[in-house]
């Protein structure tokens, strides 16, 4: 087996890679679709929710943010937008697998948009063991949280990515 390098980071040929697809339950959120997207299509925004102290180790653009997860250094870009109804983000910076994140907004009328999100990952079967079962529920409550933001009733400062570990095992 070879190894080979490139921006989406170590990948050994001969290696199994399977799609791994994941879609997040759909949430009404009580604003606008106009605005919702809004706050997803600018990477600067993102910057809002994270914690003051792990800042310092985050680089954002309006198309990107990278930063350092468990020791990687890794980020989201945006690789298309359609305005006021999708987002799609894929990996960016030296991530382990290649993926993508894809955010959709469905106005239900000017004041309630319809929100849910997919995953779609290449992930080797070691990979798919450690995170695979779990993907489904860190969605979902990453989607949970983002309703109650919109909401007004979570205050987005406050949000920890670090709670999401307990329901993915690295080890």
């Amino acid at each position: 087996m070879e190894n080979k390098s490139g921006d989406l980071g170590r990948i050994v040929e001969g290696e199994v890679m399977a799609n791994t697809e994941v879609k997040g339950k759909v949430v009404t959120l009580d604003q606008p679709a106009h605005l919702i997207y809004t706050a997803f299509s600018d990477m600067r925004n993102f910057l809002a929710a994270v914690p003051p102290d792990k800042k310092e180790k985050i680089t954002v653009t309006e198309d990107t943010i990278e930063g350092e997860i468990k020791g990687f250094r890794m980020g989201l870009k945006v690789a298309e937008r359609v305005p006021f109804s999708t987002i799609i983000f894929e990996q960016f910076g030296n991530s382990p697998f290649p993926f993508t994140i894809s955010v959709f907004f469905d106005a239900v009328d000017v004041r309630k948009t319809e929100f849910h999100m997919e995953i779609s990952a290449e992930l080797n079967f070691m990979i798919k063991a450690m995170i695979g079962g779990k993907l489904q529920e860190v969605v979902d409550q990453l989607t949970d949280q983002l309703a109650l933001a919109f909401s007004g009733k979570f205050d987005p400062a406050a949000f920890n990515p670090d709670n999401f570990k307990n329901n993915i095992n690295y080890n």
